[in-house]
């Protein structure tokens, strides 16, 4: 690549990330802290999730899908049940969107339908909306999900533009351009933070923000579901989570989320660095003249 298309995907890796860091940080980092929401949310309210005793045989499921419906308005009724292979935890029949009746199998004692623990859902509206509320008025803008979305799809030309930068011209060069030195200076390990970190979680971060663009935008979702099929909504998510390949996956995922959220800081340490010793450069040279 010559120089002056190196300099171009520079500018516009820098003015692109200056603007959205960050809403991607934010993003990033409230996104890794929903990755194991269900465990953690299982440890806290354990009551709802596991049966006081293992008692013989499990009741027949119809009878306790029947217990769950007389519970529910009417013209509710139970979408599916939540079957774990340990005996311990108990049954959970979806009624509804986030809405899951947890259901003792050996007594048919209704547990109950636990509330999100209120750290993950302020995660969740940071990652989805920014905090922001859902405007009364359908036609308005709802600003929160569209600056997310907006910047979910600019952030896809960051990692993009941060690939053809970091690109290595041999061999030679991509072997020092894919380790993080720790003994060269704190610029040096600020500089590979961003640079070599970035390359390493590149793919999965393509992947969460590709994936991601389905809950911000309609027009992408109708083409994404055009494209692969309804069908698609069941590992679309799985995919963005990272649930897609059980507890391995998602501790990538977790990883790379974190990676996420640290590159626009330490992009930004590298743009302030690099504008505070130009100005002093000209600073000196206008003093020398």
């Amino acid at each position: 690549m010559n120089h002056t298309m190196r300099k171009i995907f520079k500018q516009i890796h820098i003015w692109l990330s200056i603007p959205l860091g960050l809403v991607i940080t934010t993003t990033c980092f409230s996104g890794a802290m929903l990755v194991f929401e269900k465990e953690i949310s299982r440890m806290v309210q354990s009551d709802y999730y596991y049966v006081d005793e293992v008692k013989g045989e499990p009741l027949p499921l119809d009878e306790l899908q029947a217990m769950v419906e007389t519970t529910l308005d009417e013209g509710k009724g139970v979408q599916s049940v939540e079957i774990d292979s340990d005996p311990e935890r108990s049954y959970g029949f979806k009624v509804g969107r986030r809405q899951t009746i947890y259901v003792d199998q050996y007594t048919g004692e209704i547990l109950g339908m636990p509330e999100r623990l209120e750290f993950f859902q302020t995660m969740f509206r940071l990652h989805r909306w920014l905090m922001d509320d859902r405007p009364e008025d359908k036609s308005a803008v709802y600003w929160g999900k569209m600056i997310v979305g907006v910047s979910t799809l600019l952030m896809v030309i960051i990692i993009l533009s941060g690939i053809v930068l970091w690109w290595p011209k041999s061999l030679k060069a991509l072997k020092h351009r894919s380790k993080i030195a720790l003994r060269k200076g704190w610029h040096r390990l600020w500089y590979d933070l961003h640079a070599v970190g970035g390359i390493y979680a590149t793919i999965l971060l393509l992947i969460m923000a590709l994936t991601g663009l389905v809950w911000s935008f309609e027009w992408y979702r109708d083409g994404f579901y055009a494209l692969f099929g309804e069908d698609a909504r069941e590992w679309l998510r799985a995919l963005h989570t990272g649930s897609i390949g059980g507890m391995l996956t998602r501790v990538l995922w977790f990883i790379a989320a974190l990676i996420g959220a640290t590159l626009p800081l330490t992009g930004y340490y590298l743009w302030i660095r690099r504008m505070f010793f130009k100005k002093r450069n000209k600073e000196l040279v206008k003093e020398e003249a």
